[in-house]
């Protein structure tokens, strides 16, 4: 994903902000992408998107205010129907992607870079973790009736990150590149284990018992 562009609508009337996003949208190629930065939580953006370009973008929170929103706004490589399986995985490398960046800024010994970055990362394994929560694993429990089976696994393991999580926080507010490398090392490989088994196990069960599932995802993408 290449990132070409970045968006301000703060000073924009509310009634223009919608219509400058998916003008900004409809000139990105696909795999192109840009910043969007608006001064309150989205300012209803996100649902007039899902009504007009639904299967045409991915939407990913980097900061979430008090004073300043910035999210993530992306051109898909391929366009149409949503499935569950496609939608987390690509949100898996996304987050992927920017604890990479972290981790890079700390070995060179760039903390401010690295405070910069972990702060995505942490809104994004933040937004990626409320999207199961709060979204998928309650779809699929009520469903299935399943509910000590990997749903309760996977909160299991999303606690223990919590934990790493903190811990690379704490890095970052003191410019330590140590302990940002020793906390990251762990998470990365819990993180490994944890995709494997949400990519290759809940979410093609997930597919199975709830599509078809675009209205349910437009609802997880809003939490």
């Amino acid at each position: 994903m290449s990132v070409v562009a970045q968006l301000d609508l703060t000073a924009l009337p509310a009634d223009q902000r919608l219509a400058q996003l998916l003008t900004a949208l409809d000139g990105l190629a696909s795999g192109q992408a840009l910043t969007v930065q608006t001064g309150a939580q989205w300012d209803g953006l996100l649902p007039g998107l899902q009504e007009q370009r639904w299967g045409r973008y991915d939407w990913r929170p980097l900061s979430e205010g008090p004073d300043q929103w910035v999210a993530l706004l992306a051109r898909l490589d391929k366009e149409g129907p949503q499935t569950i399986p496609a939608f987390f995985t690509r949100d898996h490398h996304h987050c992927d992607t920017l604890y990479a960046e972290t981790e890079n800024a700390a070995n060179a010994g760039d903390t401010a870079r690295m405070a910069a970055v972990c702060q995505q990362f942490l809104a994004a394994m933040t937004h990626h973790f409320r999207m199961e929560e709060s979204g998928l694993f309650p779809a699929f429990e009520n469903r299935t009736g399943m509910r000590q089976g990997p749903t309760m696994v996977m909160r299991s393991e999303h606690e223990q990150m919590r934990g790493l999580m903190r811990q690379m926080l704490q890095a970052a507010e003191t410019a330590d590149a140590d302990l940002m490398l020793k906390a990251g090392e762990t998470l990365l490989f819990v993180m490994q284990q944890h995709n494997v088994k949400e990519e290759q196990m809940l979410y093609p069960m997930s597919e199975m018992h709830l599509r078809p599932c675009d209205e349910l995802l437009q609802e997880i993408q809003q939490l």
